[in-house]
């Protein structure tokens, strides 16, 4: 993970990305009702055609995550149907650590930055205290100009198409995925940390694990030790399908991002 834009979406990596149009607060159900839960069931008994199904359901973005490397940790969620999505990123890496957390209801957003019980945005704000930010001021490409238009912010669907051998059955699915053939910068797997990784980034093990509807809810890939981050697991989780809510506002004391906030990240 080089940046916040390589680790999530998620950070959010690619973090966060939108596409539906619509408002609506309301959970909202997979396509077909019971009859698309009945077919969803009947997952493919071939390990590779399930696994290639699993992440289908990541495409109606309303879902929850958890994504973890040797070097951080993050959790969040994403809400197409109000173009809406929520994060958090703990670093883990040794000299400084800081959490980032990130709420998007487009067009706004809202970030708060903190370490060690203390604003990193503003030395005289409370460490609860978020700063919204004008998204007309960021810089295109920089790490908080992130890409509202696709529901999987993680890049879960790329890893899984970079998988190369595949063992197992309908529910756990174990085998090597090439990251080299992901190819974004946004994954979770960014390309300069497979870059990192060598040669034996064409070949990591990794284990899948299937709910009793065919959906993806864990990808666990092993990854070996690169200059800037230990050997490791990179984890990612996925939960509450059809089950998110809205994002909105948060609660609490806001401020606006000022321009020399906002030129630290458009740097």
């Amino acid at each position: 993970m080089k940046n916040l834009r390589g680790f999530i979406p998620i950070a959010i990596a690619g973090v966060l990305a939108l596409g539906l149009s619509g408002c609506a607060d309301s959970t909202t159900s997979s396509p077909g009702g019971d009859a698309a839960a009945q077919t969803a069931t009947k997952a493919p008994a071939d390990p590779k055609a399930a696994l290639a199904a699993s992440t289908k359901e990541l495409a109606n973005g309303n879902y929850a995550f958890t994504a973890s490397s040797p070097g951080a940790d993050a959790e969040g969620m994403v809400h197409t149907a109000s173009k809406s999505a929520a994060l958090a990123i703990d670093t883990k890496t040794e000299g400084f650590k800081f959490k980032l957390e990130m709420v998007l209801a487009e067009p706004d957003r809202w970030i708060r930055m903190t370490t060690g019980g203390k604003s990193i945005l503003d030395e005289k704000a409370a460490p609860d205290t978020w700063f919204h930010v004008d998204t007309t001021k960021l810089k295109k490409g920089g790490d908080f100009d992130l890409d509202v238009t696709k529901p999987d912010i993680l890049y879960v669907g790329a890893m899984v198409d970079a998988v190369t051998e595949v063992t197992g059955d309908a529910h756990t699915v174990t085998g090597k995925l090439d990251a080299t053939k992901i190819g974004s910068g946004d994954a979770f797997l960014d390309t300069d940390s497979v870059k990192d990784m060598g040669a034996a980034a064409s070949a990591l093990p990794f284990t899948a694990t299937l709910d009793d509807q065919g959906r993806l809810t864990k990808l666990e890939i092993d990854a070996p030790k690169t200059a800037d981050e230990a050997a490791g697991k990179w984890t990612v989780t996925v939960s509450g399908y059809g089950e998110q809510k809205a994002q909105t506002k948060p609660s609490g004391t806001v401020k606006e991002m000022s321009s020399a906030q906002l030129e630290m990240f458009n740097s």
